[in-house]
């Protein structure tokens, strides 16, 4: 048997993976009982248009120092729609030393979270090292879960 061959679809031709996008999502679904479970009809309906390229959104949220002249901390949110509904990510989260404590990260998780919910966002994620107790607490007081997926990562190597 011989290799299967790769290619590249073309923009004109990425219709052709809708039926395989709402069959990927109708299954995906059943594995987590606390997400809405949709109907065919709904899932195609949530689809947008599907084009090779997307665009993101940068939000950047903050606390100010009392004087206003330095933060306190800050929250980067990313939203972006790959073709399969809005996803936003928490892409940082850093409160200044002298400022943890005051509750500064749950203001600013909490704002972003508001955010999530005011744009329709379909998908909402965090990432942290397991061992980063206080911003695992922090997270789960947000309203964030541990997921049930395996995150691998890809890194390039020398060469």
């Amino acid at each position: 048997m011989s290799e299967p061959r790769v290619e590249r679809l073309a923009a004109s031709e990425l219709d052709l993976i809708r039926p395989l996008l709402v069959d990927l999502n109708l299954l995906e679904q059943t594995y987590y009982a606390e997400h809405p479970q949709l109907s065919r009809a709904e899932v195609e309906s949530g689809l947008g248009g599907l084009e090779p390229h997307f665009v993101g959104e940068n939000v950047i949220l903050c606390v100010r120092e009392a004087d206003g002249a330095r933060l306190a901390g800050f929250c980067w949110v990313v939203l972006f729609d790959p073709g399969t509904g809005l996803e936003g990510e928490v892409a940082e989260v850093f409160v200044a030393e002298d400022h943890r404590q005051e509750g500064v990260g749950r203001a600013l998780l909490a704002a972003a979270v508001a955010i999530f919910e005011e744009r329709g966002v379909t998908l909402g994620y965090v990432w942290t090292r397991a061992a980063n107790e206080a911003a695992t607490a922090l997270y789960q007081h947000a309203g964030f879960s541990p997921t049930k997926q395996v995150v691998m990562s890809w890194y390039p190597t020398e060469r």
